[in-house]
């Protein structure tokens, strides 16, 4: 009988130790981060690629509901490099296959990992140009912020020092700002897709309220020397 009552409290030992288990495991689980706070690439950054697939198809296919020949175009084409969305020779989007479409690093100084995938993007013929997508991290993962196209990023130094266009070259995110350089043009290349004037960093910081990149800090202006090749310090307008 005390042999029977010992297997009895030893069965429901064991029986509270397992629940005691199940509640850490769960509680463990559900308290990890969903987003690690590093460069690896995993399931978060990878939902947050296709969100943004798939609202750029929708949105291009909205906007050119009204035309059904180019709105049918408007599917994720794949080539051996690159998953393309839009209508060729009018606007579409260009994401390379690897991993380097992804930059991240924390934007709004909250301590954790927001995200940026870059595309190229072409309109109507132009030069292709690079478009940053930003997502801030938010308690249930990536939340999409807005777009910033690397030419309209610049525009206020190309406005102070009559440049006709640039394009600001995202590297990476540090102390919540974008780094990076940027390329400049006068409009006097021989080549427009010449650029004679760059600078070798320049820093944008994230305005959340107004949705704006402003600019931080910029290094010295450089301009190309058309008979040396060599680029030149010369004043720029902050």
């Amino acid at each position: 009988m005390i042999q029977n009552n010992i297997i009895y409290i030893n069965i429901k030992i064991m029986k509270q130790l397992k629940l005691v288990l199940f509640i850490a495991l769960v509680c463990l689980t559900s308290c990890s981060p969903k987003i690690k706070n590093d460069s690896s690439i995993g399931d978060a950054e990878t939902k947050a690629y296709l969100f943004l697939t798939d609202k750029l198809t929708k949105d291009m296919k909205k906007e050119f509901a009204g035309n059904m020949y180019e709105s049918e175009k408007i599917t994720p084409v794949e080539t051996k490099d690159a998953i393309t969305i839009g209508i060729p020779n009018n606007r579409s989007y260009s994401f390379v296959k690897d991993n380097s479409k992804f930059v991240k690093g924390d934007l709004n100084n909250d301590k954790k990992a927001d995200l940026i995938i870059c595309a190229y993007l072409t309109e109507a013929n132009s030069q292709e140009v690079k478009s940053y997508f930003l997502f801030l991290q938010k308690e249930d993962g990536y939340q999409f912020f807005a777009e910033y196209k690397a030419d309209d990023i610049v525009v206020e130094t190309c406005d102070k020092n009559n440049f006709r266009n640039g394009l600001f070259n995202l590297d990476s995110i540090g102390g919540g700002l974008l780094i990076g350089s940027s390329d400049y043009r006068d409009g006097h290349e021989s080549y427009f897709r010449d650029y004679s004037y760059r600078c070798e960093t320049e820093k944008y910081k994230l305005n959340v309220v107004a949705q704006k990149l402003e600019l931080a800090t910029q290094s010295d202006l450089l301009k190309k020397n058309e008979q040396s090749g060599v680029y030149e310090k010369v004043e720029v307008k902050k």
